[in-house]
C-alpha cells in the first residue's frame, strides 16, 4: 500500500483549503458580479430561504440570502450564467419593522459562461436549521 501513496504525482498530491463563501449583505451601491453557481434552500429562524453562491472572476466566492424581487429574478435555469446584482435602493412605501425593501438590478447573459464545470448544484428541499441543542458546548 506504501508504494501506492509514493507513486502519487506531485500534481496530485498538492491540495487547497476550500473555504467558505463570504457571506454578504446588500446596501445601495452594493454589486455583485459572477457566476451563479448554487441555489440552497434553508431555514433561518424557522422561516424558509433562498440561498445563492456566486464565483467571481479572482475564484472567490460570496453567498447571499435571497429577497422576494431576487428570488423571482434568477432562476435554477440561470446556474452557470453570468450574472450581476446591484442594489439600487429601498422602498420606503414596503417596510417590514424599521427595514425597507430593498430594490435591485439584476443581469443574466443570455448563454451559460464557457469553461464553467459542471454540474453547478441545487441544494435539497430543504437544509436543517441549526439550533442551540445542535452546538456543543
Amino acid at each position: 500500500m506504501a508504494d501506492k501513496i509514493d507513486e502519487v504525482t506531485a500534481g496530485e498530491m498538492e491540495m487547497e483549503e476550500r473555504k467558505e463563501p463570504e457571506f454578504v449583505r446588500f446596501n445601495e451601491g452594493d454589486a455583485i458580479e459572477g457566476i451563479l453557481m448554487i441555489i440552497d434552500k434553508g431555514m433561518i429562524t424557522g422561516k424558509p430561504i433562498v440561498r445563492y453562491t456566486v464565483r467571481r472572476a479572482d475564484g472567490s466566492e460570496v453567498a447571499f440570502i435571497g429577497t422576494n424581487q431576487i428570488n423571482r429574478k434568477l432562476r435554477l435555469e440561470d446556474l452557470g450564467h453570468r450574472v450581476q446584482i446591484i442594489c439600487t435602493g429601498e422602498d420606503p412605501n414596503v417596510k417590514r419593522g424599521d427595514n425597507c425593501m430593498k430594490l435591485f438590478t439584476i443581469r443574466v447573459s443570455k448563454s451559460r459562461a464557457s469553461g464553467v464545470s459542471l454540474p453547478v448544484r441545487v441544494e435539497g428541499d430543504v437544509i436543517p436549521e441549526i439550533t442551540d441543542e445542535d452546538i456543543p458546548f
